[in-house]
């Protein structure tokens, strides 16, 4: 037996072990697990597997209802006959408009069961971004939750049927549409009419499973972080190619509970974390509280008790503050059945990573975008984190190389066919040379990637000297708890600043209403933290010169977060213009408000633009510096 082959037969192998180094690029020698197969044979073979087992449990009447693999399999079935009814076939595509929620997963199957494309639209962006991915996508089938989604339904020319999640009366719904002939018919109405009998539902079960794997599935909607939303066309088995990959590394079981908030609609929560559950026939527990209402969520957790948990770094923040201010709920957080939790999206602190370990419950990490399915690396369960920024090991069947300009490039079955109706953009991204080119900066450290950034962070400073902000940024991030998110500032400038977000969840945890303390104590541990960045940084053109506190939460409303909580940089320099004013440009002109949120590291003996007897670098003495100057009560008590 060679050293590869005994390799790939212990499955008790590390995963980190397994990687390996040549040349230019990154692989693992360990294997995928399984044969190849469609959605449809994943609900076919789970079907027959599982039958009472729970594959879905949703909160209704005030406590969660679990849904069986026969029951769903019947509901997918019938739902399916209907899609069929309305035109749908291997050429149509149905759009999908709402929050998380059990039809959901019935919608999915039953149009990728029939071949055709599923694509889900996140339900919380304004009605005039929703009506032009829709018009985008033009599909044959539209579904939304109800009442509230129908403001940003567009009818295209495709269309022919209109499904509400809801009972929606016909007066609502008559408007959307008057001049069209498309039909509306309730979800409810549409298993009714189509219910499938058991000989119905095993040949449906069996056609789906005969869908051709390298079809066209899904239709993903890029996060939008550089601002352009791009419809991703991923196939069957880019889908469950990564959970071929995932059954050599880690073991997943139907005895596995999952409470899911991420949003469906995104890679991470509606490929990674939800066919990771599906997949290996572990129940998802839909979490209603969409990860923001931080008391519902600590109910459903001490419910369900999580084996497996996926979420992005804000939330295991708030986990772990709250059981740091409130030890008593240790061991309903910490429960002896978790196994492991994921994170993604942002880099976790350290401080977070260590109060886990400390608890046995291993903390694992990944890289991937929307166009590779998504993941493409994965840490080592077994392994502590010590490499800062280091996102792991290819998975089994994925190769990453580095570009000369230091790009990260990705071959294998998890990359996208393309993107949708955008021949420029695919052919940026594949230009054919064997490689997805994916815009993010990299390093190998051994056979493991360390992210640096994405290639449109990088900028110039006024004396031309090129900067790395994501660094420096998560560097801050990691030195100080009450920071949220941090974005550092330069571009054509000849010094750097810092735009600071604090966390209001933290604070309020920590102080309570006692708002003058938590303002003297978060400005004092700000600054500092700044001036030992500085004190610890060698490059002098990358030091701090001056940083502001914004006083207000970062939000999907204001377009600067995306639906997975990533920050939409541009859009949050956009919208921070004054206070990035206050800091180069302070002026007779500057607003108050903005320059007393503006502490500078060095000395600035201009005067006060107010007349008020102090110089621009005490302006931050100036009513309170954490706070809003209305908001006694506010931010303090935001659980974000």
């Amino acid at each position: 037996m060679t050293d590869e082959t005994r390799m790939i037969a212990d499955h008790a192998m590390k995963h980190a072990r397994a990687a390996v180094c040549e040349g230019n690029t990154i692989r693992s020698r360990l294997a995928p697990v399984g044969e190849r197969e469609s959605v449809g044979g994943l609900l076919e073979r789970n079907a027959a597997r599982f039958g009472a087992h729970a594959v879905y449990s949703e909160r209704r009447d005030g406590a969660f209802r679990p849904v069986s693999w026969t029951a769903f399999a019947r509901a997918v079935a019938s739902f399916g006959d209907f899609l069929a009814s309305a035109g749908i076939d291997r050429n149509a595509r149905v759009v999908v408009v709402s929050a998380n929620r059990g039809e959901m997963l019935v919608a999915e199957f039953a149009t990728m069961s029939l071949g055709a494309t599923y694509a889900p639209l996140f339900a919380g962006y304004p009605p005039d971004q929703v009506r032009g991915l829709i018009a985008q996508v033009n599909p044959t089938v539209l579904i939304v939750a109800g009442r509230d989604q129908l403001a940003g339904v567009h009818l295209g020319s495709a269309a022919r049927v209109l499904v509400t999640l809801d009972d929606v009366d016909a007066a609502t719904v008559e408007p959307v549409l008057r001049g069209t002939a498309v039909v509306h018919r309730t979800f409810r109405q549409a298993l009714t009419t189509h219910a499938a009998d058991e000989p119905r539902v095993t040949a449906f079960l069996r056609d789906a499973a005969r869908i051709d794997d390298g079809q066209p599935a899904l239709l993903n909607f890029t996060s939008g972080t550089s601002g352009i939303l791009k419809g991703v066309v991923l196939t069957h088995d880019n889908i469950l190619s990564q959970q071929r990959a995932l059954a050599a590394i880690w073991q997943v079981s139907s005895d596995d509970r999952f409470l899911s908030y991420l949003p469906w609609h995104h890679s991470f929560g509606g490929i990674f974390e939800k066919y990771t559950a599906l997949y290996n026939g572990a129940t998802i527990h839909i979490d209603d509280s969409r990860g923001k209402d931080f008391t519902a969520l600590k109910r459903n957790w001490g419910e369900v008790r999580p084996t497996i948990y996926f979420s992005v770094p804000q939330v295991y923040q708030q986990l772990v503050t709250h059981v740091q201010s409130r030890p008593e709920d240790d061991a309903t957080i910490f429960h002896d059945g978790l196994r492991f939790v994921f994170t993604a999206a942002a880099p976790l602190p350290g401080t977070v990573s260590a109060f886990f370990a400390a608890r046995k419950v291993p903390v694992l990490e990944g890289w991937g975008l929307t166009e590779t399915s998504p993941c493409c690396t994965l840490t080592d369960m077994s392994e502590a984190r010590s490499v800062p920024g280091l996102v792991g090991y290819p998975i089994p069947g994925v190769t990453i190389g580095i570009a000369p300009d230091g790009e990260i490039l990705v071959s294998g079955p998890n990359v996208m066919r393309g993107y949708y109706e955008y021949p420029n953009a695919t052919a940026q991204a594949l230009p054919g040379d064997g490689w997805f080119h994916t815009g993010d900066l990299g390093e190998f450290v051994g056979a493991g990637l360390k992210l640096i950034a994405r290639k449109d962070r990088v900028f110039k400073m006024l004396n031309a000297e090129k900067v790395v902000p994501t660094e420096i940024e998560n560097r801050l991030a990691a030195m100080n708890n009450f920071i949220r998110h941090v974005i550092v500032a330069g571009q054509g400038r000849s010094f750097l600043t810092a735009l600071i977000f604090p966390d209001y969840f933290r604070i309020g945890e920590q102080f309570g209403a006692d708002l003058a303390e938590a303002d003297r104590v978060v400005k004092a541990s700000l600054r500092e933290t700044l001036m030992a960045f500085n004190a610890g940084h060698r490059v002098k053109y990358e030091r701090i010169q001056a940083f502001a506190v914004i006083t207000k939460e970062l939000s999907l409303e204001a377009q600067e977060l995306t639906p997975s909580m990533k920050v939409r940089v541009r859009h949050v320099l956009d919208n921070s213009e004054e206070y990035l004013e206050a800091v180069y440009e302070p002026s007779a002109d500057c607003d108050c408000r903005f320059l007393r949120k503006v502490m500078r590291l060095g000395p600035d003996d201009r005067r006060c633009f107010a007349g008020i007897d102090r110089t621009l670098d005490q302006c931050h003495a100036c009513g309170s510096f954490i706070f809003g100057d209305a908001e006694v009560n506010g931010p303090a008590n935001s659980t974000g």
